[in-house]
């Protein structure tokens, strides 16, 4: 028979058990603490469990669940990693397994928080059922498997049991130095064979997207790592490529950002796009699965950017992991059911409260963004926590696949819940916690095993099991040897969404029954981020006006200011948004006006001055001119006016005035609609002094001029008839 060690620390010195007795008798005062004396030995309590000196891991498991049956092996793969400065040798990798089963969900939730060093089970240390691990360097990561055999796993009662392994080095025989563990549920058949329980996975396809200042994706080399082939998100595909009846829930920011990166990760567009391109819908209807031509890089688009300056090698490297990852997804999308989030996965509480619109304009993206694609989906929501406010729940849209957290509800959570007719699928929150610590509890073992745990509780409530995925997820390194355990489980009937709830009727529920917790309240999105993010909006409208050839950059800026209000952008440190607007500004101002120094004018009743427009971006651009003046002047705006790329041009402005004085005119360059860019000068006006003096000097001085004439031309006439009669001449 095999030997059986419990998992134990050293024995107490006798003198604990006075302080144990001191501190019972102390209770009642200890209890009135605050949470944040207690606080300090709990931290200390986590930061002992990181510093176990060998970290072990379990990489697969070739079984999701037990039967009652007692043949057959079970084969466990894992690492080992020396974690500390000095060589480790005769370390052996144990396996252990819990006595007792859990039951319910929620014990199973209090089992996951249980620190790392608790008693959960026994130790199997029988010939050959433990990894003899070589002498382990500083530093040093070891591969190991080892076997069990069923008839050393001693449980017979349905439910979930602890399952793991142990590391324990030659000096330390009964203390774990290192440990992994997770759960694994023993399901038997009942007299009465169960239906196989429903279970639907939700995988969301969504990722932090931030973009620089010009319009390009920011932290390529984060990218490259999650796209390229062995990466996280490309992990991703290739798992949900063997996983069956698998529900994808797809942000189209991805996908775009994705694009841009495949395409050489280039600035933001103002050159020409206003030539005809052929209609999505003319060329062929969308499909459940996109086509390779829609995803990749046209060969239009990678000769422009071949014939520009060659890029960084970060921007070279990026670019082919996102061409990979673009062709695995065709695959990894086809045949599975497919829901579309909003654009950017924006923030629904805080946009609810702060803005609606901008949700909508984010549904119209998605909208926009998949029928390019060639990809046909359901609108959805699914934020990453699960809760949704009240003033949210009220924007879902009719017919909308709705995912919130069971953790949402207070009391017994239905199926589908309804709320004054919106209508919510409740997932489980439990699943998506993922398992135990040490772990990770995100990793691909700990996540599977949680899941099917949970689906085993469940089984034979009628209700199934609906799981979105956390978004921390960390995929297998070998999809197939992961899935196949899963498929082999005759009690798990994987499902599409819909299929998963057929048949159950939406429950009525109350507001009373919502909860939101304040923290989530506090992590929402700012209304100064979202206003920002407005801003930024009106700046791309206005950049798209200007240009005269362009007629995609605000859809671009709309884009880049959405992801800007995304609940990724909740655990941002900077405002990408402040950034772009700070940038996009710039280049509006760049078109400015010079005027002359001062201008007088002939005539209070008018004249004109002239002004010189200058265009410093590289493409043509349509503007117009704007004055703001006082009541005693008036400037004339100017038609629009059309500049070529980095070039000038001037015309006139007619001016009047109803005063003699000088006053100032602020000349604006504005849009076609008036909305001012930036550029702008100002100059003093001013008739011209001497005007109604001189006009009076000029007709005093005519007439005296005529009057003198006059005299003169007198004086002659009676001087040549008086000489006349002094010569007798009558």
């Amino acid at each position: 028979m095999p030997v059986r060690q419990h998992q134990a620390r050293p024995p107490r010195p006798r003198g604990r058990v006075v302080i144990a007795l001191v501190l019972t008798l102390l209770a009642p005062l200890l209890l009135t603490l605050s949470a944040t004396t207690l606080a300090a030995p709990a931290q200390a309590v986590d930061e002992v469990e990181e510093t176990d000196p060998l970290a072990v891991s379990i990489d697969q498991l070739d079984t999701v669940s037990l039967d009652g049956r007692t043949k057959g092996r079970i084969t466990v793969r894992g690492k080992v990693a020396n974690t500390t400065e000095e060589e480790w040798a005769g370390v052996n990798v144990y396996p252990f397994i819990g006595n007792t089963p859990i039951t319910t969900s929620e014990d199973l939730a209090e089992a996951a928080e249980l620190p790392a060093d608790a008693l959960v089970g026994e130790r199997i240390v029988a010939e050959g059922a433990y990894a003899e691990i070589p002498d382990l360097a500083p530093g040093e990561t070891y591969s190991w498997s080892l076997t069990v055999p069923r008839k050393l796993l001693p449980v017979t009662e349905a439910g979930v049991y602890w399952f793991g392994v142990h590391a324990l080095g030659a000096t330390t025989p009964k203390t774990a130095d290192g440990r992994a563990r997770t759960f694994l549920p023993l399901v038997k058949e009942p007299n009465k064979p169960a239906k196989a329980e429903k279970v639907s996975l939700v995988m969301p396809l969504r990722r932090s997207v931030v973009y620089d200042a010009d319009g390009s994706v920011s932290y390529l080399p984060g990218w490259t790592r999650d796209l390229r082939v062995g990466g996280r998100l490309y992990r991703m595909l290739e798992t949900g490529a063997e996983m069956p009846d698998l529900t994808w829930a797809v942000d189209p920011a991805l996908l775009d950002a994705v694009r841009n990166l495949a395409e050489g990760n280039p600035a933001r567009n103002l050159a020409p796009t206003d030539e005809p391109v052929e209609d999505p819908e003319e060329s062929g209807s969308q499909s459940a699965s996109p086509s390779a031509s829609a995803l990749l890089p046209s060969p239009s688009a990678s000769a422009d950017a071949d014939a520009e300056a060659p890029t960084s090698e970060e921007a070279q490297d990026a670019q082919e992991a996102a061409t990979a990852w673009l062709s695995r997804l065709q695959k990894a999308l086809a045949g599975h059911n497919v829901l579309a989030l909003p654009y950017a996965d924006p923030d629904l509480s805080a946009l609810a409260t702060s803005d609606p619109d901008l949700l909508a304009s984010a549904r119209k993206q998605t909208t926009k963004a998949l029928a390019e694609l060639g990809i046909k989906a359901t609108s959805a929501v699914a934020p990453p926590t699960g809760y949704l406010d009240r003033a949210a729940v009220n924007l879902l849209e009719p017919g909308a696949v709705n995912l919130v957290s069971d953790k949402m509800f207070r009391g017994a959570t239905p199926v589908i819940a309804d709320l004054d007719g919106h209508e919510m699928i409740v997932t489980s929150s439990g699943a998506a916690a993922g398992g135990p610590g040490p772990n990770d509890p995100t990793d691909a073992i700990s996540v599977r095993q949680r899941l099917v745990a949970e689906a085993a509780l469940l089984r034979g409530s009628g209700k199934p099991l609906v799981a979105l995925l956390p978004d921390g997820w960390q995929p297998p390194q070998d999809a197939a040897s992961y899935v196949a355990p899963w498929t082999k489980a005759a009690w798990i009937s994987s499902s599409t969404l819909p299929e998963a709830v057929a048949g159950h009727k939406p429950t009525s529920v109350t507001a009373e029954k919502l909860r939101y917790p304040r923290r989530e309240m506090r992590a929402e999105i700012s209304a100064d981020r979202i206003r920002t993010a407005n801003e930024l909006i009106g700046a791309g409208d206005m950049l798209q006006r200007v240009l005269t050839h362009n007629d995609e950059v605000a859809a671009d800026i709309l884009n880049e200011a959405l992801t800007s209000t995304s609940y990724s952008a909740r655990r941002g440190y900077t405002d990408a948004a402040a950034d772009a607007l700070t940038y996009v500004g710039a280049q509006l101002s760049s078109i400015t006006v010079s005027v002359p120094p001062k201008v007088i004018l002939s005539s209070m009743k008018g004249g004109e001055f002239q002004v010189t427009l200058s265009n410093e971006l590289d493409e043509p651009v349509t503007v117009r001119l704007d004055a703001i003046t006082d009541e005693s002047l008036r400037v004339a705006t100017s038609e629009p006016v059309q500049l070529d790329a980095n070039s000038k041009a001037s015309f006139n402005l007619a001016a009047s005035m109803r005063d003699t004085g000088t006053h100032t005119a602020l000349i604006v360059v504005t849009d076609t609609k008036g909305n001012p860019l930036g550029g702008h000068a100002s100059v003093p006006i001013r008739p011209s002094q001497v005007s109604g003096v001189i006009w009076w000097f000029v007709g005093t001085g005519c007439a005296l001029l005529f009057a003198a004439i006059a005299v003169r031309l007198t004086r002659r006439i009676m001087k040549a008839k008086k000489a006349r009669t002094s010569t007798g001449v009558l």
